[in-house]
């Protein structure tokens, strides 16, 4: 696709998106964009696209690189570069790019369709937990949406030039995502040969990474910017009454994103004042104590915000169709908002969504004396070596658990 026109490149991705199921809105806020750059490639008679085409034109109409300089990108602003890279994207790999909340109707072939079936009862046999099966049958449906845009449509026909290039497309996500990504596209590929889906095992095609554990320090807040961020969560509407209880249920129990969406009514012992649940992580039942703002959090939220509608989950979505939030959630607009409205100083970090908040916990557990083993029951890590991370964030910690050099021995 290196040497298409622009124009037809424009009608390829349009036909793509609307393939992919993008909304009406979001094809026509597309199609006006295409529009414009079109306009500007004709006006400076560049008839096929680049990506130098595309720095330029955000450059002649935004003045991107000047405006980063003095201020934040604006959401439009941020929503053109977006669209820009996308269509890049596009013409390298005939491809779209990273797509949010991946559905079932991206796959149309049929015989796709029923090897993800097949793969999903197999991720069942083998005992993966549920939230590792929708990692591994989402990473699956984005490998076959791209092989649908490759006009791949049986699975035997998957060869090491179509891997090799799909790994390509994945440069955009970062080192731990893109191992998740491969680790996941492993497994599936060699389901395939062993399901007799394909003749030959191709997951020997993909890149090793090497590992990287606990590279990275935890984000951690201090108690004052968590109270702030607390405090900005408007309680006088339902998603607001929501939003608080989700906040305290990670910030004060340490409870994963996964855990709270996938929180029953069941799980709420009232009598004994605790949460009782079997974390999706580690399929480990775990115990935990219903603090008294959380209890009341949860209490004001049932019975003042909380759709009316009969379902087993504690949080639901607040628009139609009314149910369990998606898989997908983790909460991050939670703290986005949190933030905004509060000008609380974030963080240098990239990483500002609510698992910091659980980070936030055990660095302040730590700073208080508390046993590794004490913190990894409440986190519900099944290795004590997952908590010791959390050792990064404290100094004088750290500093206790150097060896002392030995005295010289005149």
């Amino acid at each position: 696709m290196h040497t298409i026109l622009m124009q037809e490149l424009v009608e390829k991705f349009d036909a793509e998106l609307v393939k992919l199921g993008y909304s009406k809105n979001s094809l026509r806020n597309y199609r006006i964009f295409w529009k414009q750059i079109s306009t500007y490639c004709s006006q400076h008679k560049q008839w096929y696209f680049c990506e130098k085409v595309a720095l330029d034109f955000l450059e002649d109409r935004y003045h991107l690189s000047e405006v980063l300089k003095t201020r934040p990108l604006t959401r439009n602003e941020t929503h053109v570069r977006q669209m820009i890279r996308k269509l890049v994207y596009f013409q390298m790999y005939g491809a779209v790019g990273r797509m949010n909340g991946v559905a079932e109707r991206h796959v149309v072939t049929k015989e796709l369709i029923d090897v993800l079936s097949a793969y999903t009862e197999y991720c069942v046999r083998y005992g993966y937990a549920p939230s590792t099966r929708r990692r591994l049958r989402e990473i699956a449906v984005r490998f076959f949406v791209y092989l649908e845009a490759r006009s791949v449509l049986r699975c035997s026909n998957i060869s090491e030039r179509i891997i090799v290039g799909y790994v390509n497309s994945l440069k955009s996500y970062s080192y731990r995502s893109l191992g998740l990504i491969l680790s996941g596209l492993r497994t599936f590929l060699s389901f395939l040969h062993t399901q007799g889906f394909h003749c030959h095992n191709l997951s020997g095609v993909l890149p090793y990474q090497q590992a990287r554990e606990a590279s990275s320090i935890p984000t951690v807040w201090s108690q004052d910017a968590v109270l702030k961020l607390l405090k900005s969560i408007d309680r006088g509407n339902p998603c607001g009454k929501r939003d608080y209880a989700i906040f305290l249920l990670v910030a004060m129990l340490g409870m994963r994103a996964g855990d709270v969406r996938s929180l029953k009514l069941k799980n709420l012992n009232w009598k004994s004042n605790t949460i009782e649940f079997v974390q999706s992580k580690t399929t480990v039942a775990l115990t935990l104590p219903l603090l008294k703002d959380v209890g009341w959090a949860i209490i004001d939220y049932l019975q003042n915000g909380r759709p009316k509608v009969d379902s087993p989950f504690v949080f639901l979505r607040h628009l139609p169709p009314f149910g369990k939030v998606h898989d997908n959630n983790c909460f991050y607009h939670i703290v986005k908002r949190c933030i905004r409205v509060s000008r609380v100083v974030p963080p240098k970090s990239r990483n500002l969504g609510m698992h910091s908040l659980r980070h936030t916990l055990a660095s302040t557990l730590l700073s208080q004396k508390t046993p590794l083993s004490t913190i990894a029951g409440v986190l519900g890590h099944a290795n004590i070596e997952s908590t010791s991370v959390y050792l990064r964030t404290d100094i004088n910690a750290l500093r206790d658990c150097t060896l002392k050099e030995p005295e010289v021995v005149q």
